[in-house]
C-alpha cells in the first residue's frame, strides 16, 4: 500500500472499508523509516501510542463512527504538549521536559481519533526560520524554512496527512510554501494555544497544515472546537474582487507562480486589481521587535541555562534585551494602525492575494539569500511577506502555485477576521483549477 495523496482520500477509503487505520499507520511508519535518515523531520516518534490509537480507530469505524479525522496519521510541532511525551521545543534547555498534560489542541485531535506519529522538529523555541537539522525532501542539501519546518517536511515526504504548526512571523506559511504543502494561519484567537510553548503570546497562533488545501478544513474544525457549518465544497471565485498586494521583489519563479494564481482567479470570474499599502513590507521589523521583547520575558525563567541555547537563539535573545517598553508599545500601536489599513482594504476587496516566500528553498546554512538578483538577509526575506498578518490577526492561507518543474513556490490569500473557512474553500478551488500543474 502507498500513502494517500490527501487526508480526504484516506478518509474516504477508511469510511468505505477499502483500508484500515492500522494499514494506514503501517504505511506511514514505513514512509517515515525510509525518509527520516534523509530529512530529520521528527524529534520524537510515538509508534506505540500510534498503534493503540489506530486499533481504537478501527473499532470505532467498525461501530459506524465516521469522524473526519478518525484513523488519520498526523504530527505535532514539538511545542505542543502530549502527556507522557517529551516537549523539547527543539532545545537542549528542555531536553528532559516530559509533558504531564495534553495541550487543548491535542485533546481535541485525540478525541477525534487522529493517530499521532510523533513530534516534528521546530527551530529552537520557534525563534528562527531554518528548523535545523530538517532537510527538504526534494533536495536534502536545502532547508525547509521554519519554524514549523518539521511538520512541512513530514507532509511533503508523505508520511503524515495532517500536522499542527504555530505561526508568529510566517512559521506555518513559509515552510508550507517552500515545501509545496498547504497551511493556514488562523484568525487570532480561533485555536486555543493552552499547552503550546509560546514565542510571542501577542502574535502566536496555532494552525493546521496538510498536503492539500481542502484537508485543512476538517483539521481546523477539530482544532478550533468549532465544527464547520455550511457548504464545505470549493468556492468559485466568480464575482469576487481580489486585491493583489505588492510586497517587494521576488524571484522569477515565484513571480510566475503568483501570476498563474492571478490568471486562474481571473479565468474563474474574479476581478483582480493591484493594491499598494504603505508599511506592509517594513512591518516585519515591528513583528521581530514584538517577538524579541516578549521572548525575553518568557525566557528569563532559564536565565541560568543560556549556554544550553544554540548560538543563534542566544544571540537573538541578547539583542532583544535592549528593546525598551517605549519601543514595544510603539510597535504595538503601528500594528493596530496596520490592522485598520487592512480592514479598510478588505472593505474594498473580498480577499487579498499576496506572494509567499520570495525565493525557493535555499541551501542549508546560508545566512544570506539572493532575491531577484540582490542579496538579502535570510530571516528577514523569509518573513517580510508574512509578518503583516501576524501583526493584524487576520487569517491567511498558504497554498502551492505552479513551479514549472522546479522547487515549490507558494502564494497567500488573506481575508477578514473569521473568514478562515472561506479562504480554505477558495484556495481549494484554486488548487483544483491548477490540477496537474502542481504535480
Amino acid at each position: 500500500m502507498t500513502m494517500f495523496t490527501s487526508l480526504t482520500q484516506a478518509r474516504s477509503a477508511l469510511h468505505e472499508g477499502r483500508t484500515s487505520a492500522v494499514e494506514l499507520l503501517d504505511t506511514a511508519l514505513a514512509e517515515m523509516e525510509h525518509w527520516e535518515p534523509q530529512i530529520h523531520a521528527m524529534v520524537t516518534q510515538t509508534p506505540e501510542l500510534a498503534r493503540a490509537a489506530a486499533q481504537d480507530a478501527d473499532r470505532r469505524l467498525a461501530a459506524g463512527d465516521r469522524g473526519d479525522l478518525l484513523g488519520i496519521p498526523i504530527v505535532l510541532k514539538d511545542l505542543v504538549d502530549v502527556a507522557g511525551v517529551p516537549t523539547t521545543a527543539g532545545s537542549r534547555v528542555l531536553a528532559d521536559n516530559m509533558a504531564t498534560s495534553d495541550a487543548v489542541v491535542w485533546q481535541r485531535l485525540r478525541a477525534a481519533g487522529a493517530v499521532l506519529l510523533g513530534k516534528a522538529n521546530t527551530h529552537e523555541f520557534a525563534y528562527g526560520g531554518t528548523s535545523e537539522p530538517t532537510r527538504h525532501p526534494a533536495d536534502t542539501s536545502r532547508m525547509v524554512g521554519g519554524s514549523s519546518g518539521g511538520p512541512a517536511a513530514a507532509l511533503a515526504a508523505g508520511y503524515c496527512l495532517g500536522a499542527v504548526g504555530t505561526d508568529t512571523a510566517g512559521s506555518i506559511r513559509n515552510p508550507a510554501g517552500l515545501c509545496g504543502v498547504a497551511g493556514l494561519k488562523p484568525s487570532r484567537g480561533l485555536v486555543d494555544p493552552t499547552g503550546v510553548i509560546p514565542l510571542s503570546p501577542t502574535l502566536d497562533v496555532v494552525g493546521p497544515m496538510a498536503r492539500r488545501v481542502a484537508d485543512l478544513d476538517p483539521l481546523l474544525s477539530v482544532m478550533s472546537g468549532q465544527p464547520a457549518t455550511g457548504d464545505p465544497a470549493p468556492r468559485t471565485p466568480e464575482g469576487l474582487c481580489v486585491g493583489l498586494l505588492s510586497l517587494g521583489p521576488m524571484d522569477d519563479q515565484v513571480l510566475r507562480g503568483l501570476s498563474a494564481t492571478q490568471e486562474v482567479l481571473a479565468t474563474g470570474g474574479a476581478t483582480v486589481e493591484g493594491l499598494e499599502l504603505p508599511g506592509c513590507t517594513e512591518s516585519v521589523y515591528d513583528d521581530f521587535l514584538i517577538i524579541g521583547f516578549e521572548a525575553v520575558q518568557y525566557h528569563r525563567r532559564w536565565a541560568d541555562r543560556r549556554d544550553d541555547y544554540t548560538p543563534y537563539v542566544r544571540s537573538r535573545l541578547e539583542d532583544a534585551e535592549t528593546t525598551s517598553e517605549t519601543d514595544y508599545q510603539a510597535a504595538l500601536e503601528r500594528a493596530r494602525q496596520l490592522r485598520t489599513a487592512i480592514d479598510q482594504a478588505l472593505g474594498q476587496f473580498d480577499v487579498l492575494l499576496l506572494p509567499g516566500v520570495p525565493f525557493t528553498a535555499p541551501p542549508a546554512y546560508d545566512d544570506q539569500v539572493e532575491v531577484a538578483g540582490q542579496p538579502e538577509d535570510r530571516d528577514t526575506a523569509l518573513c517580510r511577506n508574512m509578518a503583516l498578518a501576524n501583526l493584524t490577526g487576520h487569517p491567511v492561507l498558504a497554498l502551492p502555485a505552479p513551479a514549472d518543474g522546479g522547487l515549490p513556490v507558494g502564494t497567500q490569500l488573506l481575508g477578514g477576521l473569521g473568514s478562515d473557512r472561506d479562504l480554505i474553500r477558495l484556495g481549494g478551488w484554486i488548487e483544483s483549477a491548477f490540477g496537474s500543474a502542481l504535480d
